[in-house]
């Protein structure tokens, strides 16, 4: 099992975070910040080659407070995330997903756990 833990929770992946100027499409500077630092926190926990192999994924998303957010939204940017930083090679690895979203006032963060999945015998 891989472990890897992010201060603060992913920025959804949704159409307003990405604008276009002058015909250009941009990230908005909130989601570039979140990726960078995202990116950074898994290269310092994850120095692997990148897995390539049937994941299961367990995600606990710690939130700072009841506002409303979309799992779907979020897991995106972590699926995203997950590839730039080198630990999947790819989010179509991901067969099995776990999510439990947690408030915990005042405090933040992602808890991802990574293990190999198992197929379950005589399943289609």
């Amino acid at each position: 099992m891989i472990e890897i833990r992010l201060s603060q929770i992913p920025v959804p992946k949704s159409n307003r975070y990405i604008r276009t100027k002058g015909g250009r499409v941009f990230k908005h500077p909130r989601v570039r910040n979140w990726e960078t630092k995202a990116v950074w926190e898994i290269r310092n926990q994850y120095k692997g080659e990148p897995l390539e192999y049937k994941l299961s994924v367990d995600i606990e998303l710690i939130l700072p407070n009841n506002r409303k957010r979309d799992i779907d939204n979020m897991l995106k940017s972590l699926w995203d995330i997950l590839e730039r930083a080198g630990v999947i090679k790819n989010d179509n690895q991901i067969y099995r997903i776990k999510t439990v979203k947690r408030v915990d006032k005042g405090q933040e963060g992602v808890i991802i756990k990574l293990t190999r999945f198992r197929e379950r015998k005589g399943s289609s």
